[in-house]
């Protein structure tokens, strides 16, 4: 702002902020930076959920590496019998497939839960001839050689969980 002022005679121009522009000038950034911070808490919570979609991905991927690293059933030769248990054995050994059927109470055993996650392992003997493929239990046959295994990665701060399945079949990992 440009005031006019006389001097000695002469007019001459004098420069310089009045108290109300500089009270408008601050009130101005106050709005532009609560804006900018308020971008920057949104990216963040953006990135905070990308994080954990990224880690429950990661945990969903190493629980089924570990159940694919081992044997598809107790018994060595087949007939695999449906309708057997599934779960835990009484051995206690996680040697087979199905052994890793668990809630989420217990996937602290194989450190794979952290902070908030739940673990839940799920697996079925299936058909992968019925329609749609791969989804249906087999009805009314005594054996299968096809177990679907469904790993289930859930947050607190996870709208959906991150559920990875897979056909097992054995000698096939």
């Amino acid at each position: 702002m440009q005031k006019l002022v006389m001097s000695n005679g002469k007019i001459r121009s004098q420069a310089g902020f009045a108290l109300m522009d500089l009270v408008i000038g601050i009130t101005f950034l106050s709005f532009a930076f609560l804006a900018t911070m308020r971008i920057m808490d949104d990216l963040q919570q953006k990135l905070d959920h990308r994080d954990l979609q990224i880690r429950a991905t990661s945990l969903a991927n190493s629980m089924m590496s570990i159940i694919r690293s081992v044997d598809f059933d107790e018994n060595a030769l087949p007939p695999w019998i449906i309708g057997s248990n599934l779960g835990m054995d009484v051995s206690g050994l996680y040697d087979d497939v199905d052994d890793f059927m668990f809630n989420p109470a217990t996937p602290a055993n194989f450190g794979l839960a952290g902070v908030g996650f739940t673990v839940v392992v799920n697996v079925i003997y299936v058909d992968p001839f019925v329609s749609p493929p791969f989804s249906v239990a087999v009805p009314g046959a005594s054996s299968s050689n096809f177990k679907r295994v469904t790993v289930t990665i859930g947050h607190i701060h996870l709208n959906n969980p991150i559920i990875l399945s897979a056909i097992i079949t054995p000698n096939v990992h």
